[in-house]
């Protein structure tokens, strides 16, 4: 039986320029990995059609997705940071290990990236975290790119600083209280309008829940009654299985379930 290893990293996590405080030289360092050990990358797209279809036992024993969570700009822009110095960013660093792939060219190394829809939101939450930036400037290229897709987080990431959640002391930081057709549907199709507007056709169709939080009513009635989006993504930490629910796909987070790539290597052994 086949099991997939979907993991996430957060571009703005960076505090130093090693594996462990630095999500960009993580990404680096595991893509190296995985090319070395010939292990194959999929897109989350894929695997996400490939568990609706029942064909998932058709992708190898093991293999690996790639995923960034909150979209800052440090996905797709080359950054400085204050105390890290310049850093490349993690579309540039898929770039670099995809021309290096070494398996046949159809196989792309193809990310996603989870934006935050809300203009406002975001606009809310580089206030309160400077020097961080979630412009949708760059989603549309990203796009396009062949290298990168750009996914939904949901209309405010239920995140503290965002005003009108802050109206909603329910939710802050709490995703899992999403209970609501009128709440879901702001953090599902509202967001999709947004994304599609800004990165194009076919963006906004994967689903991840901010922290991680599933919504019950989401994972159980709304998501499953819609046709926009195709796949909701967790971070369970557990692999991807042909019995895995489409509306609940786990992922693995960097600096929580894997520090070094020895713990990654074990992780992946199983």
């Amino acid at each position: 039986m086949s099991a997939g290893y979907l993991l996430t990293f957060h571009s703005q996590n960076i505090s130093g320029n090693d594996f462990a405080t630095n999500d960009h030289v993580a990404l680096d360092q595991t893509l190296a990995f995985l090319l070395r050990r010939s292990i194959r990358i999929f897109s989350l797209r894929e695997v996400a059609l490939r568990l609706r279809a029942g064909t998932l036992d058709e992708l190898p024993a093991r293999y690996v997705g790639i995923s960034f969570d909150d979209g800052t700009d440090f996905d797709w822009l080359p950054q400085v940071h204050p105390s890290a110095g310049p850093q490349e960013s993690m579309g540039s660093i898929v770039r670099r290990h995809e021309s290096r792939r070494f398996w046949p060219p159809w196989r792309c190394i193809r990310a996603t990236s989870f934006v935050i829809a809300s203009p406002a939101a975001r606009r809310d939450i580089e206030s309160c975290s400077p020097p961080l930036k979630l412009s949708d400037d760059w989603w549309g290229a990203a796009q396009l790119s062949g290298l990168m897709e750009i996914g939904n987080h949901g209309w405010d990431h239920v995140h503290p600083a965002v005003s009108e959640v802050y109206e909603r002391p329910r939710l802050i930081e709490a995703f899992h209280n999403i209970d609501t057709f009128d709440e879901a549907r702001r953090q599902v199709h509202d967001s999709a309008d947004v994304i599609t507007s800004r990165a194009g056709r076919g963006a906004g169709q994967l689903f991840a829940y901010p922290y991680g939080q599933v919504s019950e009513y989401m994972a159980r009635d709304y998501l499953p009654r819609q046709d926009r989006v195709l796949a909701a993504f967790t971070t369970e930490g557990v692999p991807v299985t042909p019995a895995s629910d489409v509306w609940r796909i786990p992922r693995f987070v960097c600096g929580h379930h894997f520090h070094d790539l020895a713990e990654l290597e074990a992780l992946i052994a199983g």
